[in-house]
């Protein structure tokens, strides 16, 4: 090869690979991870009846199986038969099993008593304890006040079996206890504060996603999502049953991108799942991400591929199934499809 013409080669290459190195350093210094768009199990999955009850005055986007927005499963053997699932429309929740692909409602519990439903947008469960967490927020459609969501219930079971202490009760509380003690906690955080009780459409604090692990409660936002940053609030699991015992709260930070929230919280293993997506309804890509628990930052794992699920629908539960070193087999359903319209997904830890 000519010497002018080795040279000119040499200049090009070394200019593509500054390029590069440039648009790595750019992406990272923009805290945009991008985790592998992986696409849905082949898996059929169907539920053996609808999610109740219909409510024959409400249009059938308001039915509770139109609204499905948090579940957790106790780890029974065999699995899968004693689990949760709420909406955000109701003021009971249902319990329901797992039989091979088949997702079986099973008896209702009420939650709560109050005007107002508690906007239920999250579940949890750890050592004989099914949590449910109200968004502590503004209604969205009608953006008012609701008291009625600044609470997180506590529902006792059999942690060998998953059945509850107190037999469901769909028309009267009955076994299912209320803490009103997460408001103040978010009233008096420093990342959050300002935007307590303000409108989602302006970043208003909104809670999605609840996990408990080790003893420890975590309440992820879907809003503010603020300089791409979402955040995770936790407590102490117990104390937030007492009147005065020490809550020990903390809140984290977490840097998962442009206008994106949390969406669902899960344990597993060694952490915490994280669903991501939007706070509202910008384009974000709907996200996985694992995290310890206690850091400042995640790990992405996933970009979940949804072009064959209903365009309307919002992924709002993420549901392990099972997992190994490797990976975590997990289950996602959907606000605004009807029952759920869960899929499957293998993600790579």
């Amino acid at each position: 090869m000519p010497h002018n013409a080795t040279l000119s080669f040499h200049r090009s290459l070394t200019a593509a690979f500054v390029c590069i190195v440039l648009a790595a350093t750019a992406s990272a210094g923009r805290g945009e991870p991008l985790p592998p768009k992986i696409s849905p199990e082949a898996t059929a999955w169907k539920p053996a009846s609808i999610f109740e009850k219909d409510d024959k005055d409400d249009k059938f986007e308001d039915q509770p199986r139109m609204n499905l927005s948090g579940a957790a499963c106790v780890p029974t053997t065999p699995k899968f038969t004693s689990c949760l699932i709420v909406n955000d429309e109701k003021k009971y929740a249902q319990f329901f099993s797992i039989e091979g692909n088949v997702l079986v409602p099973r008896k209702l519990i009420r939650l709560s008593d109050e005007d107002k439903d508690p906007d239920a947008e999250g579940v949890a469960y750890e050592k004989g304890f099914f949590y449910v967490t109200g968004s502590h927020g503004r209604s969205r459609k009608k953006d008012k006040e609701n008291l009625s969501s600044y609470v997180v219930f506590r529902i006792a079971v059999d942690p060998q079996t998953g059945v509850p202490k107190t037999e469901p009760n769909a028309k009267k509380v009955d076994g299912v206890e209320p803490s009103p003690r997460m408001r103040e906690v978010i009233e008096n955080d420093k990342y959050v504060k300002a935007k307590f009780n303000k409108p989602l459409a302006e970043g208003g604090v909104n809670i999605e996603g609840i996990a408990v692990r080790n003893g420890r409660m975590y309440f992820g936002l879907r809003g503010p999502s603020l300089d791409k940053q979402a955040y995770v609030l936790s407590v102490d699991a117990g104390a937030l049953f007492t009147k005065a015992d020490d809550l020990k709260p903390d809140s984290i930070p977490l840097e998962l991108g442009e206008n994106t929230g949390i969406r669902d919280l899960a344990a597993v293993n060694d952490g915490i799942l994280i669903l991501a997506g939007p706070t509202r309804n910008e384009k974000v890509s709907y996200t996985v991400w694992l995290w310890d628990g206690s850091s400042k930052t995640a790990k992405p794992l996933a970009t979940l591929d949804l072009s064959t699920v209903t365009a309307d629908a919002k992924a709002e539960i993420l549901l392990p199934l099972e997992e190994d070193s490797a990976s975590i087999r997990a289950l996602v359903m959907f606000d605004s499809a009807e029952n759920g319209g869960a899929v499957s997904f293998s993600i790579k830890r």
